[in-house]
């Protein structure tokens, strides 16, 4: 392609070049700052929306292309995260963040598609490109909700049942308490915090529980458990063989008050 049908090609790239950047500063917010610790691994990923922005500003040919898949790998590298803020709208920073990065990413990949498909762009494709670009956010939004469902279950459980639930804290790379004991008449159910710059999941295979708590949230589980003794463990990577196992009591009777506090249902926390 010569050089002045380059020029035509991308002749108005702002609106995807503004979307990568908003892209790119909601990622590093997301991994630095609401992350349990700050996690600069993950919040290096922005700088391929940066790259793309420059791309997009220097009109290099294959910018559209690039920008196109690096919006998509911000959004679904780590899907769980998004989905967790995007359906607690409650917790509003998490939530705001979460909601700006995937309109942002749905933004730069029509505005991206439109400098693909249009040998030139004004202010119809410009509009073109947040219009669609917000509706195509709102799609990758509901995507995530379907596909990554993280809406908590508590249950028939009551508010003063669940401000009563004892504290699990996810640390690197153990649970704290590891040995969890629930008696007869008591909810099986537990609140975890995640103070790490990593996720965590709280996984019984023989109960098929699997609960991912991300980075710097906190979560509640309801659990289905017959009286037994259960193997927890969490999933994520390689931090069962780091040692974030434990273990789950759920007694025929009722704990006594002499028994210990600190791993019961219903107890307080404790770092």
């Amino acid at each position: 392609m010569s050089a002045p049908a380059l020029e035509r090609r991308t002749s108005s790239p702002a609106t995807a070049l503004t979307a990568s950047a908003v892209l790119a500063v909601a990622n590093a917010i997301t991994f630095l700052v609401l992350a349990g610790r700050p996690n600069p691994g993950m919040a290096a990923l922005s700088v391929l929306p940066l790259a793309a922005a420059a791309l997009l500003w220097r009109r290099v040919q294959v910018a559209p292309v690039v920008t196109i898949a690096v919006a998509a790998l911000v959004v679904f590298i780590r899907p769980v995260d998004l989905a967790f803020d995007l359906v607690r709208p409650g917790d509003v920073l998490p939530f705001a963040v979460a909601a700006v990065l995937v309109t942002a990413a749905g933004v730069a990949i029509v505005s991206s598609l439109v400098l693909v498909l249009r040998p030139s762009t004004g202010t119809g494709e410009r509009l073109v490109g947040l219009g669609g670009g917000t509706a195509v956010g709102v799609a990758l939004a509901a995507t995530l909700l379907v596909v990554w469902p993280q809406s908590d279950d508590t249950g028939s459980l009551t508010d003063e049942q669940l401000a009563a639930l004892p504290t699990v804290d996810m640390t690197n790379f153990k649970f704290s308490p590891a040995q969890l004991r629930v008696g007869r008449g008591q909810p099986v159910a537990f609140k975890f915090t995640n103070d790490t710059d990593d996720n965590h999941t709280f996984t019984i295979t023989e109960l098929g529980v699997d609960i991912e708590v991300p980075s710097g949230r906190t979560r509640i589980a309801v659990v289905d458990a017959r009286p037994g003794q259960y193997a927890v463990h969490c999933a994520a990577g390689d931090h069962q063989e780091k040692g974030m196992v434990g273990r789950l009591t759920v007694t025929e009777d009722a704990l006594t008050s002499t028994a210990a506090p600190e791993t019961s249902s219903g107890a307080h926390h404790h770092g």
